[in-house]
């Protein structure tokens, strides 16, 4: 099991026809079907799993640091989450039904049927502690209590609290018992007399979903706020919903964290976006972040913030961005899981605050560090904190324990992968699991600090104490326990009432502990004026941010009660000289006008509610916001609710603002003219007008006003509703070129003759730059008039650029008009296949145009034969019985998937083998088709995923990812049928889908945006985008195009051994894998020996090396190599004379394997005189010198060794040996 997402042999490998585009992004859920054991970057670990002992000492800390197993199976399998209780017992999920979930009807799931309240009821008797279910009447995924009953940091005791749960993957104490995400619920249970077994449990939420079984809800944590949050994948949609609420009011939830109040059943998104999160955690200042997979790994999660995705798109719509993460660094591929940020107080204070991040394809835990950069962060690499050289390691969980060391959860697994588990579901290792507790050499054994620990035992006065304990889990703990106390959950011994003993500490010195008073307090929603005050005059920004969270937080509060707002004065933090104070009172202003961070305003939100002094709260900050990007994307959350009520008010009142507010008031500037289009609304329009009037003497604010009405005109063409020729002719004339641009534009889409003329002319002018002439045709194509549809079908009749014509061709489908069929149809006989295969989508586009396009097939006009297969399907599923009829007449018989997918895939292989591939044809057909969407050794485009790296791994599993595309096919990855009121069919996968229009990305990255109103009719097909006709291909282009794929040139020629091994089920795609001792085929000696003739190789046969690659990293023509044991290293051997009387220097460049490192040694006829290590850390290449001046006037005999320095991807990468 591996709880994130790397994406799937499908996602990377359903590959373009061969004779036609046929791929767009095809789902991270996507698996091949054989073999069931898959290969390359998924491959399962091909050694024996060491015993806990073994695996312990083969692992590696820091200098000053060791390994201790806290448990083990059999005490402990399938571990995939963990808490602790007040006691310090670690409390363990265990997962044994993933990935299918269990096969029981729902019926039959004590906890999984739909919830109509939120009431406790009994726990069933079987269900309660460990019981024999020899029937298999329940699920198997259970909960584990394990004790460290005498302290030494070993569990010796073991009590099951709960079985019967279905893919359960979260848990958390609190609230007198324990939370437990188990899909479609969060759910509660309570032991009401202590004796560890559950009495009564409840639905607190409903509504999340299973799609993908590695994308659950996860991670818990209870936040600095008190709210229970939660981690989420993108490829599960969830609504999430108290229960017995209907499915519309759920809150979409698919990727980002996701907080609640349980005991009131509130939840909201904190904050939407990155791909599988799992794992959050926050730092001492109250800054969450997250782990994620596939696309960067580090991500700041500011409230409210909407982040760059995985796939899908945010809920709101009107964001109009994308925060970034915070990395530009990379580890070695992307399997992230489990985030903590080291607050312990018992390792060296130069770890404080460091992040440890698990890497489940790595074997290893990470360490990073941050910096503040205005409102957000960016993260640097330090080390890799644990390597565990073993390749069962899977880190899933690393957490901050009661001793203050960092204990992490091992699923311990030989895969390393979710597309592992699910080819072959019976293939998980449920007999495994470990917990490692990492600590400082020679520390005290305990696994908390004392013996009988038991927090609940404490008196108010000794939990405040513990507050400002060096250690965040003691703090945190404390923190919850008297926020339970405050609510009456358990009694606590106090001589004066809580948040009077709490109010002075908000003012202590020590930053933690103040801190942790402050935030218990907004958790028990007992912040106080006087509390408040003390937080916003401190010295300490960050209690001063907290102070504006705190009123954030209360505003939600009184609004949700439909109570005027009245809350203390924000100006001095809106103005603070710390970027975060002022960002906090961003999200403050959000919250009182959304009531919600993320999504759109509900309509129960009124502007009634808001204080007074709202728009003078909303000045001071937009002053200040200064160059910082992240306090600007707040400030336009707050703005936009209340934009979107009141429009006139507040484009009268910024007008007055921004002139002083610049850069910021640029960015909410543009924003706001595209939220003021996306109203639909042409009144509002006559708003946009007249602020741009105020603002006119101001160019950078007019250019970026005037750009986003013309973004916002991709809705669909909306016009102010006073006349503007006076403005936009003044505008055209403007110094600044930005704004003659857009407003020339704008002139165009908005009906002005005299810029539509002057608009053709640029696209049809020839000495026009092509960049021109394409924005020129993009404006052109949404301006439905006779003078357009003549210009533009004059122009398809030149010879263009490629670019050019297709760009036309698409605006041909949006105009229109009978004088473009005679022209595509033309086009659809060119030599070039992007206008080819653009002409025929277009002309099939139309009942009409496919008609006219059959019949120009029935007349030899086009070629019927090679003929793109998403345009063959567009035909033979047309809604028009009459255009399926033809196609059939003039195309033939389509069947969009064979009865029997296995004879199909029988009968490629065979063709594949038949004969010898042409592996020029194949790339020929590959750069026509494929790399119009995926990039693969440096060429092709970023619509699908990179094949480098996909997995390959053999003719079985290409074939079935390409013959039999609709296997499995994520949620958001179908292709969708829009239907436009002027009779256009268009397909793809929805990628935007708002109130105003939506935008379909169809196969070749062409984008298509449909205005809502003239949108007639959507529909989901539940299939791949990429059509399964591609076992239609004739068996020579067929055969081709699969070698060229599976082994291209530019990883080395592809030999008889090489192809039996690849047709046998063994990757030949990559050039180096764990050092297990398994070759994968004999290496090509005569290629290795021509490296460099000067220099004699002696390397071991090992793993595919050694092997010439000819790129890696920038580099050509690179030797690959491997040790031949731990002692014995490869050697590149070469002698020469050195010249008398001139100095004399070795300089050779060499890299690291991403996973290992290796020691380069120079000898020179047996003595050594250079000696280093080669890590992949900081500058891939290494350039390595050795000075052999004092061998001037001999004949030497250079050695250069590649050693290694453990056993591990020792692999070593030779670009250029040189003696000069």
């Amino acid at each position: 099991m591996s709880p994130f997402c790397w994406p799937s042999s499908n996602s990377a490998l359903n590959l373009c026809s061969a004779v036609a585009l046929a791929l767009s992004f095809v789902s991270p859920l996507s698996l091949s079907a054989a073999p069931k054991e898959l290969e390359g970057a998924r491959a399962p670990s091909q050694s024996e799993c060491p015993s806990p002992e073994e695996a312990r000492k083969k692992m590696t800390v820091p200098e000053g640091y060791e390994v201790r197993c806290f448990a083990h199976e059999p005490m402990v399998q399938n571990p995939v989450a963990m808490t602790w209780d007040h006691r310090g017992r670690l409390w363990v999920v265990e997962l044994y039904e993933y990935p299918e979930g269990t096969p029981l009807p729902v019926d039959k799931r004590p906890f999984g049927q739909a919830a109509t309240d939120s009431n406790y009821r009994p726990v069933p008797d079987l269900c309660k502690g460990e019981q024999k279910d020899a029937e298999g009447k329940i699920p198997r995924d259970r909960v584990l209590i394990l004790e460290d009953t005498d302290n030494d940091g070993v569990a010796d005791k073991r009590t099951v609290f709960l079985q019967g749960l279905d893919m359960a993957c979260g848990i958390i104490c609190g609230d007198g018992g324990v939370y437990i995400g188990q899909q479609p619920h969060l759910l509660h249970f309570k032991d009401n007399d202590g004796d560890d077994k559950p009495d009564e449990w409840r639905v607190v939420l409903t509504g999340f979903g299973r799609e993908d079984t590695h994308e659950l809800i996860n991670s818990f944590s209870w936040g600095p706020d008190g709210w229970l949050y939660m981690t989420h994948g993108v490829f599960t949609n969830s609504k999430v919903r108290r229960p017995g609420e209907p499915v519309e009011k759920g809150f979409k939830f698919d990727a980002g964290i996701g907080r609640c109040k349980p005991l009131t059943g509130e939840f909201e998104v904190f904050a939407d976006g990155t791909s599988n999160p799992w794992g959050c955690d926050f730092d001492a200042n109250g800054n969450f972040f997250v782990s994620a997979c596939v696309i960067d790994h580090l991500f700041h999660m500011a409230p409210g913030g909407i982040y760059v995705r995985q796939g899908g798109a945010p809920e709101n719509p009107y964001a109009y961005e994308l925060l970034p993460s915070i990395v530009k660094h990379k580890h070695f591929r992307a399997a992230y899981a489990g985030i903590q940020i080291y607050q312990g107080g018992v390792y060296p204070k130069d770890t404080h605050g460091h992040l440890f991040i698990g890497n489940i394809h790595d074997n290893a835990i990470h360490e990073e560090k941050v910096t503040p950069v205005g409102a957000t962060f960016k993260a640097e690499p330090v080390r890799d904190f644990l390597r565990a050289n073993d390749g069962w390691f899977r880190p899933v969980s690393t957490q901050t324990g009661p001793d203050g060391n960092l204990w992490i959860m091992d699923w311990c697994d030989k895969y390393p992968c979710y597309q592992n588990a699910k080819a072959n579901p019976e293939g998980v290792d449920r007999a495994r699991g470990r917990v490692w507790r990492v600590v400082t050499k020679g520390a005290e054994p305990g696994s908390r600090e004392e013996k009988g620990m038991d927090l609940k035992k404490l008196e108010a006065a000794d939990l405040v104490k513990l507050m400002g304990h060096s250690n965040n889990w003691m703090s945190r703990t404390a923190k919850r326990m008297l926020v339970e106390a405050w609510r009456g959950e358990w009694s606590v011994t106090t001589k004066a009432p809580i948040d009077k003993v709490l109010l002075p500490l908000i003012q202590d010195k020590d930053s933690s502990r103040a801190m942790m008073a402050a935030w218990t307090l907004i958790s028990a929603e007992a912040m106080s004026a006087e509390a408040w005050e003390a937080l916003a005059v401190s010295k300490d920004p960050a209690r001063r941010a907290w102070a504006a969270r705190a009123v954030g937080e209360m505003a939600v509060r009184v609004s949700q009660s439909g109570k005027k707002v009245d809350l203390p004065a924000l100006e001095g933090l809106a103005v603070d000289e710390d970027p975060t104070v002022r960002h906090s009172v961003a999200i403050a202003l959000r919250q009182m006008a959304s009531t919600y961070l993320t999504v759109g305003a509900k309509s129960d939100v009124s502007v009634k509610t808001m204080p007074d002094d709202y728009s003078e709260l909303f000045r001071f900050p937009v002053g200040a916001a200064g160059h910082d990007p992240v306090s600007a994307f707040g400030l336009w959350q707050a703005f936009e609710p209340v934009l979107a009520k009141d429009p006139s008010f507040w484009m009268q009142w910024f007008a007055e603002i921004a002139p002083h507010s610049e850069p910021v008031s640029r960015t909410i500037t543009f924003k706001a003219m595209r939220r003021l289009c996306d109203t639909r609304n042409a009144e509002n329009l006559n708003h946009a007008i007249t602020f741009c009037e105020k603002i006119h003497s101001h160019d950078s604010l007019l250019a970026h006003a005037l750009d986003g009405l013309v973004k916002g005109q991709e809705s669909g063409v909306i016009k102010p509703k006073k006349d503007t020729t006076k403005q936009l002719a003044a505008w055209r004339k403007n110094d600044n070129a930005d704004v003659r641009k857009s407003a020339e534009q704008l002139a165009v889409l908005w009906g002005d003759s005299e810029a539509t003329n002057a608009l053709i002319a640029v696209a049809v002018n020839e000495a026009t730059p092509t960049p021109e002439r394409l924005q020129a045709i993009k404006t052109l194509r949404r301006v439905k008039t006779d003078a357009v549809r003549s210009g533009l079908a004059k122009l398809l009749t030149e010879k263009l650029p490629a670019t050019v014509s297709v760009e036309g061709i698409r605006a041909a489908g949006d105009l229109g008009g009978d004088a473009f069929p005679p022209v595509l149809i033309t086009l659809a006989a060119s030599k070039d296949f992007s206008i080819r295969l653009a002409a025929l989508e277009t002309l099939s586009g139309r009942v009409d145009w496919a008609k006219l396009m059959l019949t120009a097939i029935e007349e030899k006009k086009i070629s019927g034969a090679e003929f793109p297969v998403p345009v063959r399907r567009a035909l033979a599923t047309n809604g028009e019985k009459a255009v399926r009829d033809h196609a059939f007449r003039a195309l033939g018989a389509w069947k969009e998937s064979s009865a029997d997918v296995k004879t199909l895939i029988d009968a490629k292989k065979k063709a594949a083998l038949a004969g010898t591939p042409d592996l020029e044809q194949g790339k020929l057909m590959f750069q026509a088709t494929c790399a119009i969407c995926h990039p693969f050794h440096g060429g092709g485009q970023k619509v699908g995923p990179d094949l480098i790296g996909s997995g390959r791994s053999n003719l079985d599993a290409l074939l079935a990812n390409v013959i039999d595309p609709n296997q499995i096919i994520g949620n958001g990855y179908e292709n969708m049928i829009a239907s436009t009121k002027d009779g256009r069919t268009l397909a793809g996968r929805l990628v935007e889908d708002t109130p105003s229009h939506i935008k379909l990305l169809a196969a070749g990255g062409a984008e298509q945006i449909v205005p809502r109103d003239q949108l007639a009719k959507l529909e989901n097909t539940h299939q791949s985008l990429m059509p399964a006709g591609f076992g239609q291909l004739p068996d020579e282009q067929f055969r081709n195009l699969m070698w060229y794929v599976l082994a291209p040139p530019e990883e080395g020629p592809l030999t008889k051994e090489k192809k039996e091994l690849l047709s046998k089920g063994v990757e030949g795609g990559e050039a180096a894998k764990k050092s297990t001792g398994t070759n994968w085929h004999k290496p090509d000696w005569e290629s290795v020996s021509l490296w460099n003739p000067k220099w004699k190789v002696s390397a071991p046969e090992f793993e595919r090396t050694p092997v010439k690659l000819s790129d890696f990293h920038g580099r050509k023509n690179v030797l690959l190599m491997h040790p031949f044991d731990k002692n014995k290293p490869t050697v590149l051997e070469s002698t020469m004379k050195l010249d008398t009387g001139k100095p004399h220097k070795l300089t050779a460049i060499v890299a690291a394997h991403d996973q290992g490192d290796w020691e380069l040694r120079v000898k020179v006829n047996g003595k050594e005189v250079k000696k280093q290590v080669i890590d992949h850390d900081g500058e891939r290449w290494k350039t390595v010198t050795a000075d052999l001046s004092e061998f001037a006037g001999q004949e030497v005999t250079l050695q250069l060794e590649g050693a290694a320095t453990g056993w591990a991807w020792e692999f070593g990468y030779w670009a250029e040996v040189q003696v000069e």
